[in-house]
């Protein structure tokens, strides 16, 4: 838990250190290991780290969905677009009300110039944060998904 509060509070290398006593308490704890894999490649650091700990995360309960939109991600951040938005596909089906996960997939899809497709998930994305409890809002990602959507409509428009 002060992991994860450092990390909201933007402090990733207090909250990495955090993470690694869990590891050292719990080698196979999944959840440390996607956490620090998802803020490293959320921060675009040592990627192959990232996808080292989300993949062991991964090995260790397949098909956790919250897993696969961190290995999608990270696949992202190293331009390996096939693959994020193979992993992100599963993802969504395994989690389909997530709001970041729309999000991610709706990156991916517009690097890979799928606009149309983009527009859909940013919509998506948009529609689940505003079913989500107050307390699950994050109003800097709410709105910057909003300044990706239009953007991405400016752009469709053209």
């Amino acid at each position: 838990m002060r992991g994860a509060m450092l990390e909201r509070m933007k402090k990733l290398d207090k909250a990495e250190v955090e993470f690694r006593k869990v590891l050292q308490a719990d080698p196979d704890s999944a959840g440390a290991m996607n956490y620090i894999g998802y803020m490293l490649a959320n921060a675009n650091l040592r990627l192959e780290e990232s996808l080292d700990l989300i993949n062991k995360a991964l090995d260790l309960e397949p098909g956790n969905g919250a897993y696969l939109d961190s290995l999608g991600w990270v696949q992202y951040r190293m331009g390996r677009l096939e693959d994020a938005e193979k992993n992100l596909r599963k993802a969504l089906e395994k989690t389909p009300r997530d709001p970041t996960v729309h999000d991610h997939m709706a990156d991916v899809l517009m690097k890979a110039s799928k606009i149309r497709e983009a527009v859909a998930q940013w919509e998506a994305s948009l529609k689940e944060w505003d079913s989500s409890s107050p307390a699950d809002m994050v109003p800097e990602e709410i709105a910057q998904v909003k300044r990706k959507l239009e953007a991405a409509k400016v752009r469709l428009a053209r």
